[in-house]
C-alpha cells in the first residue's frame, strides 16, 4: 500500500471528525478567495468608471466629498442646490478653456397615484454623451420639453416601451422616447428630462445641484481649480482624482476589516486541523509504534501525516475556492451591503493567479497545521508505544 492510499485509508476513519474539520477549511478558504477578488475588482472597476466620466472635475454645493463621489458616478440626490450665478461665472472665469461645461439637477419627485417617489435627473441632454458616455440607449434622446429618458428599472417595473405615456402625476405626462439599457447602477432608477422641464417641476428657475466641466487642456486643472476655489465662494470643487482617493479610503477601510475577520476563520482553521492530528497522534500511538516496529522509518510516519494534512486543505481550499465563484453573486450582494459605495462590474470572477496564490497557502497552512503532530509521530518509540 502507497503512503497516498495509507493517508486516504487514515482519514476515512474518523468521516465525521474530518468533515467538520473541512467545512472550517472550505469556509474560510472561499471567504478568503472572495473578499481578495472583491478587493481587487473593485479597484480595476473604479478606475474603469472614473475614466467613464468624461469630465474632469465636478462643483458642487459645499459639503461632503462621498456625497459627491455617489453623485458623479449614479447620481444622487443632495438636497443643497448651487446659487444661480454659479454657471455663469464659472464660464465667465474659463472662457474659452471650457470644452463642456453641464448643469445638472437632481432631486425627488412625489408621484401619489402610483405610490411612490420618482428620482428626478435634468441634465443638458446634448451633454449626456459627455457625462454618460457608457450608456446603451433604446430609442434616442430627448429633444422636447414633453419627451423624457428612463432608466431600466422604471421601464421594466411599469412595462414601457419606447412611444409610451409615462405620468408624472399631476405634473403630467411625458413621451419616452429612450430606454437606457441596464447599466446596474442608480442610473436604472431616474427619470430623465431636459433640465429646464425639471427646474419647472420643482418650480425653482435655474436650480442646479451641481455642474460638470470638462477642460481643453486638462494639464490645466490643477490651476483651474485653485483658481475657481478662490474666486468663487459657496462652491466645493471635487477632481476625478479626489473621488478616486475618497472612495479608495473608504475600501482600504472596509478591506482591513474584512480581510481581519478572514485572517481569523484561517486561524481558527489551522488551529483544528492540528487538534484534529494530535487526536488522531494519541488514538495511533500504537499503530505507529506498530509500523516502525516492523520497519517504518521516522520519515515515513513524517511523510503520513504531512500527506493526510496536505489532503484535507487541498481538498477544501479547491471547494472553497470554487464555491466563492459559483456563490459570486450572494457574496456580492451581502458585502456591497456594508459598503457605502461599490463600482460597477463584476466583483468577484475567476483569476487564475488569484486562484493559485490561495490554494498554495491553503496548502501551506495543511503542512504547518500538520507539522507538529507529524515531529510528535516521528518521535513515537515503538517499544513503548506496543506496551501502551
Amino acid at each position: 500500500m502507497s503512503f497516498l492510499e495509507l493517508a486516504i485509508k487514515n482519514l476515512t476513519r474518523h468521516k465525521i471528525r474530518n468533515c467538520l474539520t473541512l467545512i472550517g477549511i472550505i469556509s474560510a478558504v472561499t471567504a478568503l478567495y472572495a473578499i481578495l477578488s472583491f478587493n481587487k475588482s473593485f479597484m480595476r472597476n473604479l478606475y474603469v468608471e472614473l475614466n467613464k466620466t468624461g469630465i474632469h472635475f465636478m462643483v458642487v454645493p459645499a459639503g461632503c466629498p462621498h456625497e459627491v463621489a455617489s453623485l458623479v458616478l449614479h447620481g444622487s440626490v443632495i438636497p443643497k442646490f448651487l446659487p444661480e450665478t454659479i454657471e455663469s461665472a464659472i464660464r465667465e472665469k474659463l472662457g474659452e478653456g471650457i470644452e463642456v461645461i453641464s448643469p445638472i439637477l437632481v432631486y425627488q419627485l412625489p408621484n401619489i397615484s402610483k405610490q411612490r417617489i420618482d428620482l428626478i435627473y435634468g441634465i443638458e441632454m446634448e451633454n449626456i454623451k459627455n457625462l454618460k458616455p457608457w450608456w446603451t440607449i433604446k430609442g434616442r434622446l430627448p429633444e422636447k420639453n414633453d419627451e423624457i429618458l428612463v432608466g431600466y428599472e422604471i421601464a421594466e417595473h411599469d412595462n414601457l416601451k419606447t412611444g409610451q405615456l409615462y405620468s408624472l402625476d399631476n405634473h403630467g405626462s411625458y413621451k419616452v422616447v429612450g430606454i437606457i439599457e441596464k447599466t446596474s447602477s442608480k442610473d436604472d432608477a431616474f427619470v430623465f428630462l431636459p433640465l429646464k422641464e425639471a427646474q419647472r417641476l420643482l418650480n425653482k428657475e435655474k436650480a442646479i445641484t451641481a455642474i460638470g466641466i470638462k477642460l481643453k487642456e486638462v494639464s490645466k486643472i490643477n490651476d483651474i481649480v485653485d483658481y475657481l476655489s478662490k474666486e468663487i465662494p459657496g462652491i466645493q470643487i471635487v477632481t476625478i482624482n479626489q473621488i478616486l482617493m475618497s472612495i479608495a479610503s473608504l475600501a482600504a477601510s472596509a478591506r482591513i476589516l474584512s480581510l481581519s475577520i478572514v485572517t481569523i476563520a484561517i486561524l481558527i482553521s489551522t488551529i483544528s486541523v492540528l487538534n484534529v492530528f494530535l487526536m488522531t497522534l494519541f488514538e495511533r500511538t500504537q499503530e505507529i509504534g506498530m509500523m516502525r516496529a516492523i520497519g517504518a522509518s521516522k520519515s515515513h510516519v513524517f511523510r503520513i501525516i504531512i500527506e493526510e494534512a496536505i489532503m484535507l486543505t487541498t481538498i477544501g481550499g479547491l471547494t472553497g475556492i470554487l464555491i466563492s465563484l459559483v456563490l459570486s453573486s450572494t457574496i456580492e450582494r451581502f458585502v456591497k451591503s456594508f459598503m457605502p459605495y461599490v463600482p460597477q462590474g463584476k466583483m468577484i470572477v475567476f483569476d487564475p493567479l488569484l486562484a493559485i496564490s490561495c490554494f498554495i497557502f491553503t496548502i501551506f497552512l495543511g503542512i504547518l497545521a500538520g507539522f507538529y503532530p507529524a515531529y510528535r509521530a516521528m518521535k513515537v518509540s515503538p517499544i513503548e508505544a506496543i506496551k501502551g
